[in-house]
């Protein structure tokens, strides 16, 4: 059932056995595997089915540390990331779960393969397919269709990623939400605060207000928080009329340990053999071409730092990806026409004159770019430019806190300081100088290094990112440690849960979303099997003076 939480009359309580925050690909994985369990779920989504530029200016803040765009690096309508999401999927490393000396804070609380089965299973949600991670399986099952630049280096290896079509959630389970018996989708339903009884050790639900200046409430016998890396964050800390610093927040942890992958452009390789250009690691190529699919699985390669390197010279994990360049690559007129498709997308008229004269202008070459996409003509790249994307190192310091300002609803904005240390630079640099080593040493051409480029002040110029908000909520099953424990439970709480990358102790060096909807699979499973035993909570499920004073003035509705 979906309900459109502008229609609803003011004060009422929305009861359910579940409630969630947030319609992302984490929200709606829960929901799916709550629904067919039988468990009546309300789930809640700020935003409708599309982008509405009222709703995502709610993710306005303040960026103290690298810039940062708050607003435009999340997507507040059903569907969360994946509507943003370009689909490329690989599993985290075994490295990823093992505490590495050199990295502090680094080590997830279970093993890798206990996510092997939820992995299987997000694979299905995301349509990504089973096949293999090995790069001799891809090229043996291509047959010639592409090359692959390989390196005499035990430094560098090739890594394989597949692709989701990419799957929108929002739009591919729409009919399936629409219809389900004991999911309710409530869509335009603002969470500003998450309500407990007066211990504040349990969460009694959920505060939800709407554009129209109506107030709700959604009780819960658990309540979990699917909002992202940043506003799950951010709602356990605007939770605070009981635990003053906020829920989970006792030793001042939550907001800690933002993360998101630097992307670095910078490098550029020339190939000596001009037609080597159906490579593997050219990602402009490989990105979703159909040409380079087994059983409908699309693929692409690109170099990563090995792991022994990784021990030897304790470095973070990198991944570099050569993008193919062509002089129609660089016309304005490709810019011009992502801002007219990002204004219809917005459903907005407001597109600039000078946008569409350069689009008109820029046909020619963008239909060039169009055949050559399609494999009608073939021309030989002029040369590849280098982009490399790092691991963060875990930073107590890289946070989210609460800003001064407030939103329309009186809830304060997010303050996002976002840091990178020495580390990430220095394995930067370090894959630069292997790449350039690895790739001339073979003799497949040059990679090109300005000195200038290579300094700090220009280094960090160079920087952007990758959308991937992690870390903020981190899971540790020590509650000095983490804000979650293992089963991402709330530490100090019985029933909160969060349920998104906010959890991850470490970000990785791969695409966030697989091991997102693994996560999500794998809290479904653990929520499940609490009710199948008959689990107890730790505390009385009878809601508390407070609980029942902030319920006192709304009314209620069947779940």
């Amino acid at each position: 059932m979906i309900v459109d939480g502008r229609s609803l009359p003011d004060s009422l309580i929305v009861n359910s056995e579940i409630c969630i925050v947030g319609a992302g690909v984490a929200g709606i994985a829960l929901a799916r595997e709550f629904g067919r369990a039988g468990i009546s779920t309300c789930l809640i989504e700020g935003g409708g089915w599309s982008a509405d530029i009222a709703s995502q200016s709610l993710y306005a803040g303040e960026s103290t540390g690298i810039p940062y765009d708050l607003v435009n690096t999340r997507s507040r309508y059903v569907g969360g990331s994946s509507n943003c999401w370009g689909g490329w999927c690989r599993p985290f490393s075994l490295i990823d779960f093992n505490p590495r000396p050199w990295v502090g804070g680094s080590g997830w609380p279970f093993p890798l393969a206990d996510l092997s089965e939820a992995y299987a299973r997000a694979r299905d949600l995301l349509q990504v397919g089973h096949l293999p991670h090995d790069l001799a399986f891809w090229l043996d099952g291509l047959s010639g269709r592409v090359q692959t630049l390989t390196l005499n280096s035990d430094a560098i290896e090739t890594l394989i990623a597949h692709f989701s079509p990419p799957v929108r959630l929002g739009t591919v389970f729409r009919t399936e939400l629409e219809r389900s018996p004991t999911i309710r989708l409530l869509l335009h339903a603002n969470a500003v605060g998450v309500a407990t009884d007066d211990s504040g050790t349990r969460a009694t639900g959920v505060r939800v207000r709407t554009e129209d200046g109506k107030t709700l409430f959604v009780a819960g016998r658990e309540v979990i928080l699917a909002a992202g890396g940043i506003e799950n964050a951010r709602l356990l800390l605007l939770s605070n009329d009981v635990q003053p610093a906020g829920l989970g927040n006792a030793r001042d942890l939550v907001g800690r340990y933002f993360m998101e992958h630097p992307r670095i452009p910078l490098g550029r390789v020339r190939l000596h053999d001009p037609y080597r250009r159906r490579v593997f690691q050219d990602a402009r190529y490989s990105f979703h071409n159909p040409r380079l699919a087994i059983e409908g699985t699309c693929a692409s390669a690109y170099f990563g730092l090995s792991e022994r390197m990784q021990r030897a010279e304790g470095l973070l994990q990198c991944r570099s990806y050569l993008f193919a360049f062509h002089p129609e690559d660089d016309h304005p007129a490709l810019e011009s026409a992502r801002r007219i498709l990002a204004a219809l997308h917005r459903r907005s008229l407001a597109i600039d004159a000078c946008d569409a004269r350069a689009v008109i202008a820029g046909v020619p070459s963008m239909a060039r770019i169009l055949l050559r996409r399609r494999g009608i003509i073939a021309p030989a790249p002029k040369y590849f430019d280098l982009v490399s994307v790092l691991e963060p190192a875990p930073d107590p310091e890289s946070r989210v806190t609460l800003s001064e300002m407030r939103d329309r609803f009186g809830c304060n904005q997010v303050r996002m300081h976002w840091r990178i240390g020495a580390l990430e630079r220095r394995t930067h640099l370090r894959m630069l100088s292997l790449l350039k080593q690895g790739i001339e040493t073979a003799g497949l051409g040059i990679v090109e290094l300005g000195d200038a480029d290579l300094a700090e002040d220009r280094w960090r110029d160079a920087l952007g990112w990758c959308w991937h908000h992690m870390g903020t909520t981190r899971m540790d099953p020590d509650p000095r440690l983490g804000v979650v424990d293992t089963d991402c439970r709330v530490h100090g709480l019985h029933n909160l849960y969060v349920a998104s990358s906010s959890v991850f102790p470490t970000g990785g060096n791969d695409m966030p979303t697989l091991t997102i909807a693994a996560l999500a699979l794998r809290l479904a499973d653990h929520l499940r099997k609490q009710r199948e035993m008959n689990v107890p909570l730790a505390v009385d499920t009878v809601a508390g003076p407070r609980s029942a004073r902030t319920k006192s003035r709304f009314r209620r509705a069947a779940a």
